[in-house]
């Protein structure tokens, strides 16, 4: 008999893993495969967003990561030298995300990949999520019901059918989803040729008695970063054009590379693992054919420069998962989920564009293919402006102005993020974004009750999940510093519909004659074509 499962998951790295726990918070059955037989110990992305930790914090995460982390990114130093050892160091600017205050509840974090995916994986099981390591995606096929997919156990090589709804691909760069459906990539392509070693050593995490998040040496074209406990990473840049090759790269040669790089012949470098990558430029011409998705790298490749590949690869997850919920528990027809293409892609147009410009302004020949960069936005603008233009909102008039919006200008503008701010609920602090996570939640003002007993009428007509909350005075949560609703651009009897995603929908700045039907019909047309019953 096939395996049935609602949601197969292609990939059980940081993106698969992620849209696992997202699928399991909203109770749909989903199976993971991933073709490694462990969480992987290379670094491979290590700076989480605050945008990210929001959505980590809405899982209930936050803490453990935080506890688990491996740096910290706001307090070391970046250099540039000869070497560790040069007298004539050159400090430059941390690419350290700036104070979060008055953005959001939850500052950024350093847990590397090797930490937060055992993490994910963790609680994606405990919530019921079946995840399978050391298991091959081999084949599947697809129509307008169900994807019938093939699986082995690369241990045993038993083979398995799988029977899904859907099928989120989150297979990596290097995965065969994606070439499998047929769906092209564009972009500059491969700009350059990196080699990580990671080592153990007694070096000291700091130079010149400064902490020290990363050093470029130039000696080496390569970048040191100490980890934790001694552990270490060296990055360093390879040229295959020259006649470089990744088998060159054994212990000794490694070793040796280490001492040079960091100006001592006899400093320890014992080798832990060595493996190449690549920094490129790619992405998909479509993120879903048919029931099949692309999340993560297999739908964009980013350079590491901005730390947006990776964040942008959760956001990802984030968008889809709910409206897979959605669709999978009745809610909505099937057409929702054609909204994550037409919102997930654009944005990770412009955050490529961005991850280009960085790697522009940090190498002075990146790669003979690199486009023109764009004008560097601010970096939480890239992270909290993201904007949906279409989809599965109610847009309002009014052109773009520029590709993402900014982060202290944001007014609950449908397609964008919900301001954070603080409120008081049941005597507890809380940021207004932990109302949002598996409803609907209808905002109003002292003024709106009529919105709220609205919403109450329809609850029993509608399969969408919806909350109504009131803002200020005698409502649901108090607004402790007295920023409601200018930060909503909306008049205390207005409303604002915010989805589970805590991006907003539809917004009335003030309040209508007739409320029920107001709500049904945003309601439906946001859903698209929600199943419910018109009173």
């Amino acid at each position: 008999m096939p395996i049935q499962t609602e949601v197969l998951i292609v990939g059980g790295s940081l993106n698969g893993l992620t849209a696992a726990l997202l699928l399991a918070h909203h109770g749909i059955g989903c199976l993971a495969v991933e073709r490694h037989p462990d969480t992987p110990i290379q670094y491979k992305f290590a700076g989480i967003s605050p945008r990210s930790m929001e959505i980590y914090r809405s899982l209930g995460i936050e803490e453990e990561i935080r506890a688990k982390r491996t740096g910290d990114q706001q307090a070391g130093g970046v250099a540039r030298a000869k070497n560790l050892a040069d007298p004539d160091i050159q400090w430059m600017r941390a690419h350290a995300w700036p104070d979060v205050e008055g953005l959001s509840p939850t500052p950024p974090a350093t847990c590397d990949q090797h930490v937060l995916e055992p993490i994910l994986r963790a609680h994606a099981q405990r919530l019921g999520a079946d995840v399978r390591f050391n298991t091959e995606f081999i084949s599947f096929e697809q129509d307008n019901q169900t994807v019938r997919a093939r699986i082995r156990h690369r241990a045993t090589g038993k083979e398995e059918d799988v029977v899904a709804e859907y099928v989120i691909a989150a297979d990596g760069a290097d995965g065969t989803t994606r070439e499998k459906l047929g769906i092209p990539r564009h972009g500059p392509g491969v700009l350059q040729h990196w080699m990580n070693i990671i080592f153990d050593t007694d070096l000291p995490p700091t130079l010149q008695g400064k902490p020290l998040t990363s050093c470029f040496v130039t000696d080496l074209n390569g970048t040191f970063t100490p980890r934790e406990n001694g552990r270490w990473l060296l990055a360093l840049q390879y040229f295959p054009e020259r006649g470089d090759r990744p088998v060159d790269f054994d212990a000794n040669y490694c070793r040796e590379l280490v001492r040079r790089g960091a100006g001592e012949k006899d400093v320890k470098a014992d080798v832990v693992d060595v493996r190449p990558w690549e920094v490129a430029a790619f992405i998909a011409e479509r993120f879903r054919k048919g029931r099949v998705f692309l999340v993560g790298d297999a739908a964009h490749v980013m350079p590491p420069t901005g730390a947006f590949g990776g964040n942008t690869g959760i956001h990802d997850a984030h968008n889809l998962a709910w409206k897979l919920a959605a669709v999978l528990k009745g809610a909505a027809d099937a057409s929702l989920v054609d909204s994550y293409d037409s919102e997930r892609r654009p944005v990770a147009e412009h955050s490529l564009e961005q991850a280009l410009a960085r790697l522009q302004a940090w190498f002075k020949d990146p790669g003979q293919r690199l486009p023109s960069a764009v004008a560097m936005a601010e970096d939480y603008d890239v992270v909290f402006g993201q904007r949906y233009d279409g989809g599965a909102l109610i847009a309002e008039h009014g052109a773009r102005e520029r590709a993402f919006e900014n982060a202290r200008g944001l007014s609950a503008r449908p397609g964008t993020r919900a301001p954070h701010l603080w409120v008081e609920r049941d005597g507890r602090r809380i940021s207004i974004l932990d109302l949002f996570g598996k409803k609907l939640v209808l905002l109003t003002g002292t003024r709106g009750s009529s919105w709220c007993e609205a919403a109450q009428r329809i609850a029993g007509s509608i399969r969408f999940h919806l909350d109504c909350c009131r803002v200020g005075g005698e409502g649901d949560v108090t607004d402790v510093e007295h920023r409601w609703p200018g930060a909503y651009d909306i008049d205390e009897d207005g409303a604002v519909l915010v989805r589970p995603d805590g991006f907003v929908a539809w917004r009335s700045r003030n309040g209508p004659a007739e409320p029920e039907r107001v709500l049904n019909d945003v309601l439906a047309r946001i859903a698209s074509e929600s199943r419910y019953s018109p009173q």
